[in-house]
């Protein structure tokens, strides 16, 4: 009974007693504020002893057979006798410049990235399953190089893009083909569509919206409101941020990137299977973040040149294949660009709709009947082959 009447006279009647106990709580805020603040992250360490582990017996984990020990497999080099038998030991075994698998993975895995496909065409199996490697005096030289130089990829990188393989024309004439049809001794420079993320990605760039900001959270484009488990669209410039910051669940991959080939992320893939679908020219055409692309990069391209039409359609093709485009290109896109300002003309609504897509504003001094032309235009060469495709 005494503490309870003590109790209450501290907290009801000492009025010294409140300022400080005001004071505290105060404090306590400021330093929660602070602890809060502080990102964690979950990290592993080596036990003092080492657990016992056992072969399970059909996967059930009451079911223990014998115990295994760490190690690596008998038909790769073992440990070095100072190599501890751990995380440590494994990582120092993986770069060890004797280890045979290691480089000549590495390097394979980042001549498919530049070439399209590895030195050994099967990157998930270098055993005695998968396809010898095409080239394998070269494969090994590659790799001794990369372990040289410090497993430098930025030297890689180059050594490869500034090759004289790399360099040549990817144009197949009937004598190569007949000779190399599946161009195992690269007799031409291989061709094939860019992955998911740099389509996206290489749009944003020439409309100039991408926002290049490196870190942060994960952004979430338009697409992710369409996906098999929705979720919110960013607010700010998140939308536009590349690709490899898109958020990503397994219940709800990215619907766009997914139509591009873009792998589900719920299994390892060392590579991507290409397809060719109506899905993908589609996305292209209607997808919003596309279609606000094509509008960006038309206005700017229009707010540049003026009243000269023939040279903003000229620009928008150079922007997204790098040279100019032909007589015969021209007249094309001209035609094309004349038949959709006809027919935005005839009807104001669909163009105000199809003007409306995305939150990019344009200025409103452009004329919108020559905007929403050019953005067909601009969003009918997104599809093209000499944009699309790397070759």
């Amino acid at each position: 009974i005494l503490r309870s009447v003590y109790s209450y006279y501290l907290s009801a009647v000492d009025a010294e007693y409140r300022a400080a106990l005001g004071e505290l709580q105060k404090q306590r805020e400021a330093y929660n504020s602070i602890t809060d603040g502080i990102p964690e992250i979950m990290v592993m360490r080596e036990m003092a002893e080492r657990r016992p582990t056992y072969l399970l017996k059909r996967g059930n984990y009451d079911a223990r057979a014998d115990e295994v020990m760490p190690t690596v497999p008998e038909f790769l080099p073992a440990l070095a006798a100072d190599q501890p038998h751990n995380r440590l030991g494994l990582a120092q075994w993986l770069t060890d410049p004797k280890h045979p698998l290691t480089a000549r993975v590495a390097v394979n895995r980042y001549w498919q990235i530049v070439f399209g496909t590895g030195l050994v065409r099967t990157p998930e199996d270098f055993g005695s399953q998968g396809r010898p490697p095409t080239h394998p005096q070269l494969l090994d030289w590659l790799a001794y190089d990369f372990m040289r130089n410090g497993w430098d990829v930025k030297r890689l990188v180059k050594t490869l893009v500034m090759s004289a393989t790399y360099r040549q024309s990817s144009v197949a004439t009937a004598a190569k083909l007949q000779a190399d049809p599946e161009n195992l001794w690269l007799s031409f420079a291989p061709s094939y569509r860019l992955p998911a993320e740099m389509l996206r990605d290489n749009v944003l760039a020439a409309s100039g919206l991408l926002v290049d900001r490196l870190g942060g959270p994960p952004s979430k484009p338009y697409e992710l409101a369409y996906a098999y488990d929705p979720s919110q669209p960013d607010q700010g410039d998140g939308v536009y941020r590349r690709s490899v910051y898109t958020y990503w669940k397994n219940s709800g991959p990215a619907p766009v990137m997914m139509t591009m080939d873009a792998s589900k992320r719920d299994v390892c893939r060392m590579r991507r299977e290409r397809t060719a679908s109506p899905l993908q020219a589609l996305v292209l055409l209607n997808g919003p973040q596309f279609v606000e692309a094509a509008r960006a990069l038309s206005a700017t391209e229009l707010a540049r040149h003026g009243d000269d039409e023939r040279a903003a359609l000229a620009a928008v093709f150079r922007k997204l294949t790098s040279r100019q485009p032909n007589e015969k290109q021209l007249s094309m896109l001209w035609d094309l660009y004349e038949s959709q300002r006809t027919a935005f003309q005839a009807q104001p609504a669909e163009r105000d709709a199809y003007l409306a897509n995305g939150r990019y504003v344009a200025d409103e001094k452009l004329d919108r009947d020559r905007l929403a032309a050019l953005s067909v235009v601009t969003n009918a060469l997104f599809s093209y082959d000499g944009c699309v495709t790397k070759r």
